[in-house]
């Protein structure tokens, strides 16, 4: 696989995965044929690395080029999300491993990419562990504390996250310090802001990051992403106008890129431009069939009254979740908040949410298993763990959602009408239906108040 003397990985976005039929034959082919032969006038600047880092790794059987090619399907795996370049470079990755001394120097960087490439497969433990590994050989190589942080920020650790990054800043004294050591700091922190309900904080920092990135000649995905972020923190603090524009950065950045065009297909339901942002999901889907933008499809055709369409998005997000091993792994959450959502598999809704729990502890987890405890009728323990998710002060209005339909079905309507207020106030459209049920919500225990008959819902 290592030594092929053409290049053997496409571009499966720009080529044979468009042609593939049907949505459902994409997906297949995405994950069933990454190798295909293209030419290198065909393959973009990740393609080329690794048909060079092939050839290079088959001919020397060197630790250093077996690290380059393992780096490179990491950074295709990050361009088009798909695990089989994940699995491509945790083989190269353990093989340079292999070759180099496991107490040498030169060993830490491929232990700092299979760090990269764990955190991609959600595998938080193990990342820890191979930053770690890489961090206590002292190549210098500052990045592992990044992703240490990363991987204690998804497991719920966000002061273990912080003490990370602020490693990074130590090394940020001199004049000039080095731009991607501020863009790693800056990106990362700038997230642990947002989850401390420090939103403003958190959109500075972004749009710091994305310049540096810009200024650094950074990867396009990597720039985009950048972008994407800062819209989706925009987004979540209900400025469609800034959220649009860092949007279409990415998309500019990166022509198709996939969460960019779901981040403006969100910001068209806001502007109730539906069929534009069907068009948008589609393009997206296109690219990467992602769950959760599928679902979000078939939710628009439920809102634009079109059942049978909506349907077979729906039934794609359970084909795409157990499709293979990880990808189940991998999206737990997603087929929770799935399930949940629609009030189907309630109780499998609930087993993946608590599996879910058992690697990975951040807010967001702890709000999908309060949503499917509720789902479950289990309000007392929806309760304890929404007040988990809401600890750290994130200003997230599906939290705030989420919190005030559990305490109005406890009965504590003082509670309900708070959060369900908070969630309206931060972004008046934060979601395709739940944004109107929390208005009717509030109108509906308005009027009970009103009429002094604020009873327990049974």
């Amino acid at each position: 696989m290592y030594g092929q003397p053409r290049p053997k990985i496409c571009s499966l976005t720009r080529c044979g995965f468009r042609k593939a039929g049907t949505i459902r034959n994409r997906v297949l082919f995405l994950l069933a044929f990454t190798l295909t032969e293209v030419a290198l006038s065909e393959q973009n600047a990740t393609d080329r690395r690794i048909a060079s880092y092939q050839v290079q790794a088959s001919h020397s059987k060197a630790a250093g080029d077996y690290d380059k090619l393992g780096s490179a399907y990491l950074q295709k795996g990050r361009e088009t999300s798909d695990f089989a370049y994940y699995e491509l470079a945790e083989k190269a990755l353990t093989k340079s491993l292999a070759l180099a001394s496991p107490v040498d120097m030169s060993a830490a960087a491929p232990l700092t990419h299979l760090a990269a490439v764990y955190m991609a497969e959600h595998r938080f433990f193990d990342a820890a562990d191979c930053a770690e590994r890489a961090l206590a050989l002292g190549s210098g190589d500052l990045s592992a504390f990044g992703l240490l942080g990363d991987a204690h920020a998804d497991m719920g650790d966000y002061d273990q996250a912080a003490e990370e990054y602020e490693k990074l800043v130590l090394h940020l004294a001199s004049d000039e310090p080095p731009r991607g050591l501020v863009y790693m700091h800056d990106s990362r922190v700038s997230y642990l802001k947002f989850i401390h309900g420090d939103n403003e904080g958190a959109i500075a920092l972004a749009k710091k990051a994305a310049n540096i990135a810009i200024e650094a000649h950074m990867p396009n995905e990597n720039v985009a992403w950048t972008y994407f972020q800062l819209g989706e923190y925009l987004f979540q603090s209900g400025d469609m106008a800034g959220a649009e524009a860092a949007y279409q950065d990415a998309v500019n950045k990166l022509p198709g890129y996939y969460r960019a065009l779901s981040g403006l297909a969100k910001v068209r339901v806001t502007q109730q431009k539906y069929q534009d942002a069907i068009d948008l999901y589609k393009k997206a889907i296109e690219e990467i069939p992602f769950p959760e933008y599928v679902a979000a499809l078939g939710d628009l055709y439920v809102k634009i009254g079109q059942q049978d369409a909506a349907k077979k998005q729906y039934d794609l997000v359970e084909y795409i979740g157990y499709l293979t091993k990880l990808n189940k792994y991998t999206y737990n959450r997603e087929l929770a908040i799935f399930y949940a959502d629609r009030d189907i598999k309630l109780r499998e809704s609930l087993e993946l949410a608590q599996g879910e729990l058992e690697v990975r502890r951040d807010v967001y987890t702890q709000d999908v298993l309060a949503w499917s405890l509720y789902k479950n009728g289990k309000l007392k323990e929806a309760a304890g763990t929404i007040d988990k998710a809401l600890s750290m002060g994130t200003k997230d209005s599906m939290f705030y959602f989420h919190a005030g339909m559990i305490h109005r079905d406890l009965g504590d309507a003082d509670a309900a009408r708070d959060f369900l207020g908070r969630a309206l106030a931060i972004n008046p459209h934060f979601h395709i239906f739940y944004a109107d049920a929390a208005r009717r919500a509030l109108e509906e225990m308005q009027t009970r108040r009103a009429e002094n008959l604020e009873v327990p819902r049974q």
